[in-house]
């Protein structure tokens, strides 16, 4: 009785992860993280998934744009602008795709997803998204 018990709370647990699992990302290795942007899209805002990365000082993540989205413009800043740029080479811009160098600097740091969305029937609208990264 006790040891099907834990399996079927083993299984609770793995199922809760898995759940989480789009909100939270973690790079367990050095190497590159991803977040996917997606674009507004009828009643749904736009977002990234995961909405907050914790990866490695030596990692890079790539921003990806995804989904049935088209982009005219990917760009990522900090929100705060008294903050240093925690990885190596420029802040990333690009137009479906862009990837920063490897992080250098542990901590917690607050950015921007700025974006051109396409709407239907033409034009285009900004949109920022803002999301968190943690450095460990």
């Amino acid at each position: 009785m006790k040891r099907s018990t834990i399996i079927v709370a083993c299984v609770t647990l793995l199922a809760v992860g898995i759940a989480a699992a789009p909100f939270t990302a973690r790079t367990t290795r050095a190497g590159k993280s991803q977040i996917m942007v997606h674009c507004p899209n009828g009643n749904q805002p736009a977002f990234v998934t995961p909405v907050r990365d914790t990866i490695a000082v030596g990692d890079s993540i790539v921003w990806r744009m995804t989904g049935q989205v088209t982009s005219d413009s990917l760009v990522i800043s900090l929100k705060n602008p008294n903050q240093a740029w925690p990885f190596s080479g420029p802040m990333p811009r690009g137009t479906t795709s862009a990837q920063t160098g490897e992080a250098r600097v542990k901590g917690t740091y607050g950015y921007n997803v700025h974006l051109q969305c396409r709407v239907p029937g033409g034009g285009s609208q900004p949109v920022t998204i803002d999301p968190d990264i943690i450095i460990e």
